[in-house]
This record gives structure tokens, C-alpha cells and sequence, in this order.
């Protein structure tokens, strides 16, 4: 590593801005605090990020990324097609639960500031992700025939839903079944609806 490599400290502020945003939420996530929590100097996170908004799409970019890779290592684990789909599905609310303010930096009320080409690949690899386990499972017969686009659509919708719904504290007897306890089998029975007829 030579000493003008600045890969290892971009990516401790990447790293400390991580952990500010979901020990305290968005708010906490300063460049001045990223750069005291990281052990870096006061100035290098200016150096690295324009400003907030900047850092704040690279951590946008990298949830998108781990979301993708939570999704396929939570199939590949399996060999039936149906396995997959539903251990992928699952991978990603449980990334969205376990990680809920980089969720709702992703997903949240408020729209990333100018997304970038970066950013936007990284979606399209999330949504491609889904997108996967969708034909895996279309070319088996186990999942209803039809625009594959649209069908991954319909997951994605499905599962964020669901992800939603837990982070925010919806999922709750008496109005729906206790979401801390039976959310896989809320994910199983949507699936389920997606069975060829």
C-alpha cells in the first residue's frame, strides 16, 4: 500500500458513518462526527465527501450492495428452486430488520439527493438479485408463468412490505398476527399466492 492510497481511510469514514447512522439514526451522521468517530482527521472526510448527501448515497450505494449479496448467500445455500426464492426473500427482510435506519436510508420518506450512476447500478443489482430467484423458480414450474419483470415487481413489493411493517412496529396482535414471531410465516403464505394455479 503506498502512502498516498486512500482507499483505507475512505473506508473507515464509510465505515464509522455506518455505525453513527444506526446507532442514533441519519441525524447523527455528520461529516465532523464521521471524521471523530473514524480516528481520522477533521478535514479528511471533506476530502473524500463533498458534503452530507455524498456520503450519505455511499452508504445508500453500499446497503444496496449488501442487500444484493445477503440475497444470493441466503440461496445458495439451497438447490430447489422454491428454497431459494423463499431463503432469498427472507435474507432481505432479514437485513432490512437486523439494519433498520440503513433500510429506511435506501427505502425511507425521503429520496436519496442525486442519485448517482454508482448508486443506481446498485439498485439495479438488488432488484436483480430478486429478479434471479424469480426466473430460477419460473423456469422450475414452482412459481406462476409470466413477465418476469413484473413478477420480481411483485416480490420486491412484497417484501418490503413486510420489512416496513416490522421496522415501523405494525406487525402486532391484536390488528395482524405478531409480526417478532411469525413474519417468515406471513412470507411463506404471500408466496405461497404466487404458486402456478
Amino acid at each position: 500500500m503506498s502512502p498516498r492510497d486512500s482507499a483505507p481511510t475512505r473506508a473507515a469514514i464509510l465505515d464509522a458513518a455506518s455505525r453513527l447512522l444506526e446507532d442514533s439514526g441519519p441525524e447523527a451522521v455528520t461529516l465532523r462526527a464521521v471524521g471523530e468517530a473514524a480516528g481520522v482527521s477533521r478535514s479528511a472526510p471533506y476530502r473524500h465527501y463533498a458534503d452530507k448527501a455524498a456520503l450519505m448515497r455511499a452508504l445508500a450505494e453500499r446497503t444496496l450492495r449488501q442487500i444484493a449479496g445477503r440475497i444470493r448467500h441466503g440461496a445458495e445455500r439451497y438447490q430447489d428452486a422454491w428454497q431459494r426464492l423463499r431463503a432469498g426473500c427472507r435474507a432481505y427482510i432479514d437485513y432490512a430488520v437486523e439494519h433498520p435506519h440503513h433500510y429506511q436510508l435506501v427505502f425511507g420518506d425521503t429520496p436519496i439527493a442525486e442519485p448517482d450512476p454508482r448508486l443506481e447500478e446498485a439498485a439495479d443489482d438488488a432488484m436483480a438479485a430478486v429478479g434471479e430467484l424469480v426466473v430460477q423458480a419460473q423456469d422450475s414450474g414452482l412459481l406462476r408463468p409470466g413477465p418476469t419483470r413484473e413478477i420480481a415487481t411483485v416480490v420486491w413489493v412484497l417484501l418490503h412490505g413486510l420489512a416496513a411493517l416490522q421496522i415501523t412496529g405494525h406487525l402486532h396482535e391484536p390488528r395482524t398476527i405478531d409480526g417478532d414471531e411469525h413474519l417468515a410465516d406471513l412470507l411463506d403464505l404471500a408466496l405461497e399466492q404466487l404458486r402456478p394455479v
